[in-house]
């Protein structure tokens, strides 16, 4: 070593400001990784929220837009059924068969 400064220190106390300086170094940038993986936590955290979100509200206007649920859609469905009751006679759509699995026949 031409350096006199560095010539005052003993190996040992070379060595350890060494590894000292090089744990700090590490120490940092673990500390940055743990700060980066929590934002990055917190992203997709926030982003499951908002898709958990968004699927909350299609089922809900999934729901709202059942069309055998709307006032105007079931006033519509009685106006036809009454005229057609009208027409047709008063037992008119009352007789069907709904389960669609049989032959029909009873």
């Amino acid at each position: 070593m031409k350096d006199p400064l560095l010539q005052t220190y003993t190996f040992e106390e070379l060595m350890y400001e060494f590894h000292s300086v090089h744990e700090e170094v590490k120490a940092v940038v673990e500390r940055v990784q743990q700060e980066n993986d929590k934002i990055e936590e917190a992203k997709e955290q926030a982003t499951l929220d908002w898709v958990e979100q968004m699927e909350t509200e299609d089922a809900a206007a999934a729901a709202a837009k059942d069309p055998s649920k709307d006032p105007q859609n079931v006033k519509w469905m009685e106006e036809q059924l009454a005229l057609d009751k009208a027409a047709f006679g008063e037992d008119f759509g009352e007789d069907l068969n709904l389960d669609f699995n049989s032959s029909g026949k009873k």
